[in-house]
């Protein structure tokens, strides 16, 4: 979020964890109500687990606001691994350059994002922004 830098206050958390810490409150607020991120199906949003990397495209394509066509093809080796809600999200992602396999083509949706790949994607989300 503080790449995104959004403005304007942000609404109430409604999840059903209330752990988030207070320095992280009005970011997750602020990316809830931008449509970046939601919680699980249970209700909850679990602010220490670690991002998978389909986690990871999904909330960069909803930063982006990108067009999602849910039943697209993304190329990659391990395409069906890719869970169904994240791989429209994938595919966009993609297509845009904005991330990569990993290896022999294989896109690995289950995998921890890794710090490094959190901030390259965040600036090759920022420069598509420019665009």
């Amino acid at each position: 979020m503080n790449a995104l830098k959004p403005q304007g206050e942000a609404t109430e958390l409604t999840f059903t964890t209330t752990k988030i810490g207070a320095w992280a409150q009005k970011a997750v607020a602020q990316a809830v109500q931008a449509g970046i991120t939601k919680s699980y199906k249970d209700g909850s949003f679990r602010p220490n687990a670690e991002i998978t990397r389909a986690e990871m495209a999904a909330m960069i394509a909803n930063a982006l606001k990108l067009s999602i066509e849910s039943s697209a093809a993304t190329s990659f080796a391990d395409d069906k691994n890719i869970p169904s809600w994240a791989k429209g999200a994938v595919a966009a992602i993609k297509k845009l350059g904005l991330m990569e396999g990993t290896g022999t083509n294989q896109f690995n949706p289950n995998a921890q994002a890794t710090r490094a790949e959190a901030v390259t994607v965040l600036l090759k989300m920022l420069a598509q922004q420019g665009k």
